[in-house]
């Protein structure tokens, strides 16, 4: 059971808790209430009207941690692997035409967003069965590869649960921990269209409640002493299992992903839900953070400064910790970004210089191969323009002419087929054994980034992820492809 503390008690001062709200109320950001917790004990906890400590709030996507808390005790019944194939569990679902990428998915995959899918939009009238609609999904990535939010699989898997356990996903929960813990008396997981749970985003209950089961899962699945979850299970999905940091950039969300729990700095973790209902743990100080808001409108720059708002004004200063100036290197402080990562993989020596056959993709893309040598190599590949290369550098960067003709030169937007191409800097970097990253950056009269995450499943299976920011050039350089090597 939850109890209460003072802040000078669990210590904090409490002018930190005031810099924190005055940051938040500088920003406008639109919060609705706020608890921090130390072990169990709740040593502040704030709600702005309308809302009080009784209002049922919505979680939006923190309802996928309770999804996979749920997916950690159905394993621990014995009543699935996570290395089995979802396609096993709903036969009545699947139609003719499952896409064969499908077929190979695992729970594993699922639980951590590297599902053959990216989503796809069901809010539409005719989608009256949502299995059935996800079932027929077309793949645009090998699953296993590459990390991709998939709030449709997340659903699939709450469904999971309803089949295996006979019972509904919040009577499930409820019934393996959440009536334990308390405060969920009043919950509620609102339903689709077709009756079925809408697992990946509409779980309702109150804060203190929400505070109660991330207590729960930082206590490593245990409650007052008795183990209810298999902790082997909660610290799988509290760490780092795939790497999200698709756009090589550092954000509050970029840290990596467990089993539908985001990792973040400081070593810490996060249940994450849109509009601001965040749940931040932080082990090593046996600290929790909880808020819930309304920044849909604006959650792209809120949600970031939420969050770097209590590392900064909470975090550290917990137990009157001053963590002071930072030293900087003067020689270091700016420099050309070169992608971060491993500059060798053993993985390399597997697949350098084979040839995959790309599927159909949106850049035309026929066949690709990587090639190493040193530390560096090249992405070669045949788009519509013909046989292209692009030379990298491992961890530096590699200074070339982007292979792709037909850029606006002296006039915007004017694109004619010359010789002319734009000066860039291409380096890469092995962000997990098996997933090689490219960051290119063009540096002419004209600026913009491509980033290229190579994901490999196994040496013949492979999915490419190209997000490009430019202003009027590699249009053809963004989506998703799936290669094969047969060789």
């Amino acid at each position: 059971m939850l109890t209460y503390t003072t802040l000078e008690q669990a210590g904090l001062d409490p002018k930190y808790i005031r810099r924190f709200l005055a940051d938040m109320k500088r920003d406008r950001i639109n919060l609705h209430d706020v608890l921090l917790l130390r072990g169990d004990q709740i040593f502040f906890e704030k709600y702005w009207a309308p809302f009080t400590p009784e209002f049922p709030h919505r979680m939006y996507s923190v309802t996928k941690s309770f999804v996979a808390v749920a997916i950690g005790f159905l394993v621990q019944e014995g009543k699935l692997s996570l290395d089995d194939r979802i396609v096993s569990f709903f036969p009545d679902k699947i139609g003719p035409e499952m896409d064969p990428m499908l077929g190979m998915q695992t729970i594993r995959d699922m639980l951590m967003m590297s599902t053959f899918s990216g989503g796809s939009n069901w809010f539409k009238p005719e989608v009256t069965d949502r299995l059935c609609f996800y079932f027929s999904l077309k793949a645009d990535k090998v699953p296993g590869t590459i990390f991709s939010y998939d709030s449709t699989g997340s659903y699939v898997l709450g469904c999971l649960v309803e089949r295996l356990s006979g019972m509904s996903l919040l009577d499930y929960l409820k019934a393996k921990v959440l009536d334990r813990i308390g405060g969920f008396e009043d919950a509620q997981i609102l339903a689709t269209m077709d009756g079925t749970p809408w697992a990946d985003s509409a779980l309702v209950c109150r804060p203190r409640a929400l505070a109660a089961f991330a207590r729960f899962v930082m206590n490593g699945g245990a409650w007052e002493g008795e183990q209810l979850l298999d902790p082997a299970y909660i610290k799988a999905a509290t760490s780092c299992l795939t790497e999200n940091n698709v756009k090589d950039t550092r954000n509050y969300n970029t840290w990596g992903y467990g089993y539908q729990i985001w990792m973040t700095e400081q070593g810490a973790w996060s249940f994450n839900g849109m509009g601001a209902q965040f749940a931040i743990c932080c082990p090593d100080k046996d600290l929790i953070f909880v808020c819930n808001g309304d920044d849909q409108l604006t959650s792209e720059v809120d949600s970031p400064r939420i969050f770097r708002a209590f590392f900064d004004q909470i975090y550290a200063h917990m137990d009157g910790a001053d963590p002071g100036p930072e030293e900087v290197d003067p020689e270091e402080e700016f420099q050309l970004l070169v992608t971060r990562g491993a500059a060798a993989s053993p993985f390399a020596m597997k697949i350098d210089g084979r040839t995959y056959q790309c599927l159909d993709n949106p850049m035309g893309w026929k066949w690709f191969r990587l090639e190493f040598e040193d530390d560096g190599g090249a992405l070669v590949y045949e788009n519509a323009q013909g046989e292209k290369r692009i030379s990298f550098g491992l961890g530096r960067n590699q200074f070339d002419l982007f292979p792709e003709y037909g850029y606006s030169d002296a006039q915007g937007n004017r694109h004619e087929m010359t010789s002319f191409r734009y000066k860039a800097a291409c380096s890469a970097a092995w962000v997990e054994e098996q997933k090689l990253r490219l960051r290119v950056q063009v540096i002419d009269r004209y600026f913009g980034m491509l980033v290229i995450t190579i994901g490999f499943r196994d040496p013949e299976w492979v999915s490419i992820r190209m997000e490009k920011s430019a202003e009027d050039f590699f249009d053809t350089y963004e989506g998703w492809l799936i290669g094969r090597c047969e060789g």
